[in-house]
């Protein structure tokens, strides 16, 4: 039977199925266009930025008549807030969700009802094993689009962090994250340690191809890649 899986919870576990196999809509380029008179077509400036995705997803589930309500309400729990989304025929990706929309509610029967859930996505699809943690070399060839991953380093003192020659400077106490999505530095702990790091995050992403990554000698480091791709 077909399911969807959100934050490691499977639909079937609380007795609601899809519909059907839902539609995944292309995100959309963000650009500028600016008409100019006497100018054919336009200027157009290319963010190279993606507007977020909605992915719609009409439900079923089937309760005795006087659990139905309870039903409903343990689905409604279970799709709050944000959290991954994996589709049962595309288990290799996620989608991050950052939040649902519950619409279209209805009661067809004594024990049948049915919703449809608006997952509001970021544009890309993630790979899950874009999701462990890998030694710097084994992540340095990206064969999808631009990723920001994030780098766990332990030691202690002064450090420098460098990726394709562009480099931040780090003060570790033992443990260090630097999460170049969200643009956080912290400790395991969640102690934020934004003022003990120097430099762009932004210049810590992995482009498509080959990347060189180092660290001080004397520290650890690995790398949660963040595999992505639209």
């Amino acid at each position: 039977m077909y399911s969807i899986t959100y934050n490691n919870e499977n639909c079937l576990a609380y007795r609601i199925v899809p519909v059907r196999r839902p539609s995944v809509p292309a995100p959309e380029v963000r650009v500028e266009e600016t008409e100019i008179p006497g100018m054919d077509g336009a200027l157009i400036e290319n963010y190279g930025t993606y507007g977020l995705i909605t992915i719609p997803i009409e439900f079923n589930f089937l309760s005795r008549h006087l659990e139905w309500m309870g039903t409903y309400r343990a689905a409604k729990k279970w799709l709050k807030g944000s959290g991954w989304l994996k589709f049962g025929d595309d288990r290799d990706y996620l989608y991050k969700v950052y939040y649902v929309n519950i619409t279209d509610t209805e009661r067809t029967s004594i024990r049948i009802g049915s919703f449809t859930a608006e997952f509001v996505c970021y544009p890309y699809a993630y790979l899950e094993s874009g999701q462990q943690e890998y030694t710097a070399a084994e992540v340095a060839y990206n064969p999808y689009e631009v990723s920001h991953p994030t780098y766990l380093i332990t030691g202690e003192g002064m450090c420098t962090l460098t990726v394709n020659g562009k480099t931040m400077t780090a003060n570790v106490g033992q443990n260090l994250t630097i999460d170049t999505d969200r643009m956080l530095a912290y400790r395991q702990d969640g102690t934020m340690q934004n003022t003990a790091v120097t430099g762009d995050y932004t210049d810590l992403y992995l482009l498509e191809g080959e990347n060189s990554i180092s660290i001080t000698s004397g520290f650890s480091l690995s790398v949660i890649p963040n595999w992505r791709c639209l």
